[in-house]
């Protein structure tokens, strides 16, 4: 093996492991094919592939280094509109300083839509009382992504 050459497929081989990894926070880069069947499914399907690593399966927040909140009963986003809910999906975290992806460019307006409504599930029957009765409960009407 010549001079430098483990260094090279050393260097080579943790350059793909970081890619390795940094692809499994967020899905597979947009290459999936959408399936828009049953939005609930749909809704849950795509929470669990794109915000799950974050947020945690069950949307408890706060599972690794990030700190992504709680987007379940035990935080407050039910005192988000959909809107801002759905503004985090597309254009990143809503929080000041938020580490989160942008995602509109890798979902398809039917998965923005049917995650901000799973998100919905996550919360008890009083927070989702609570949502509407604010107003919160408006269902945008999300650009489409190119």
């Amino acid at each position: 093996m010549a001079r430098g050459a483990g260094r090279r497929v050393g260097g080579a081989w943790c350059i793909f492991v970081l890619l390795v990894s940094l692809s499994a926070c967020g899905g597979d880069g947009g290459t999936q094919t959408t399936d828009l069947g049953d939005p609930a499914t749909l809704g849950q399907r795509t929470f669990a592939q794109w915000c799950a690593p974050c947020h945690g399966v069950e949307g408890e927040g706060n599972i690794n280094a990030l700190e992504a909140p709680a987007l379940n009963e035990g935080g407050d986003s039910y005192l988000l509109t959909d809107a801002e809910i759905l503004d985090g999906i597309v254009k990143g975290g809503t929080q000041e300083g938020s580490n989160m992806q942008p995602l509109g460019e890798f979902l398809a307006v039917e998965q923005q839509m049917a995650s901000l409504y799973f998100v919905h599930t996550l919360w008890s029957d009083e927070q989702r009382a609570t949502h509407e009765a604010a107003g919160g409960h408006t269902p945008p009407t999300p650009a489409p992504t190119e």
